[in-house]
């Protein structure tokens, strides 16, 4: 793993000139090089290096004009992927994969200190099948004092899957991206917060989707109602704690905390 992390290192110095919101570099397998007489799509490690064919590119993109196809033979075939995480920041995951197999595979999350040393528990997505496009979303905290995470998506031994547009976008990043660029964030506000038996979202847009997620990433079925721009959230339901609301207006993704405290 150490010998991995050495090799991808240098995507990591050049993750900023990537992009401000997402962190990983090379995230729809557009670039590839040879490395050693074995192709890899830049900034990414994979089972290629070990196990010609598990790892290839395909014209079978989500988007772009290529994709990354994982078949395992008699062990997993993978690709793995680093960036620089900051403690405490919340990072929103995403991936797109298809299928034909029913249990396929998994993405995994690991963080780890500047030793190398994992911190907290990996986080494992599984990959179910779909032989149109699917999007596997997770939320994520960066716990203290990890400073590295891994992006690590996995094929099962004689199973095959296709993977693209592998994205962790860093939130507070994003809005500051926004602020830069001169383009003013969309009205999105929680009130009261934190919440006792309700919570109202207000949007600027008719046509936002709202959705909830748990510390853990997981989403919440949390009862909602429109009125025009006015979203209500029954909070009677859920626990106290720290929930996040994702707010999606076209091709913008907004983020922010809610606390229900009862």
């Amino acid at each position: 793993m150490k010998k991995v992390h050495s090799v991808l290192l240098f995507g990591l110095c050049c993750v900023s000139l990537a992009s401000a919101q997402n962190v990983i570099l090379n995230s729809s397998f557009e670039l590839w090089l040879d490395s050693m007489g074995v192709r890899m799509p830049f900034a990414w490690y994979t089972s290629e290096a070990q196990d010609s064919g598990s790892a290839v590119r395909v014209l079978d993109p989500h988007s772009g004009i290529y994709a990354l196809q994982l078949t395992g033979s008699d062990t997993m075939a993978y690709a793995l992927t680093a960036s620089i995480g900051f403690a405490g920041r919340n990072y929103y995951f995403s991936g797109w994969c298809k299928t034909n197999s029913f249990i396929a595979g998994s993405f995994i999350i690991t963080w780890f200190n500047l030793s190398q040393q994992i911190v907290g528990t990996p986080v494992l997505i599984p990959i179910y099948r779909s032989t149109n496009w699917q999007r596997y979303t997770q939320m994520l905290q960066c716990p203290d004092s990890a400073m590295i995470v891994n992006v690590n998506v996995v094929s099962l031994p004689y199973i095959s899957l296709t993977v693209d547009d592998v994205t962790l976008t860093d939130t507070v990043l994003a809005s500051i991206e926004e602020l830069t660029l001169g383009r003013p964030l969309s009205v999105f506000k929680i009130y009261p917060n934190p919440a006792h038996l309700q919570a109202q979202i207000w949007t600027d847009r008719l046509d936002s989707d709202v959705s909830i997620f748990d510390i853990t990433g997981k989403q919440i079925d949390a009862e909602l109602s429109r009125t025009h721009n006015l979203i209500r959230v029954n909070t009677h339901r859920l626990t106290d704690g720290v929930y996040f609301v994702r707010l999606i207006n076209k091709d913008k993704t907004e983020i922010q905390k809610l606390v229900v405290r009862h």
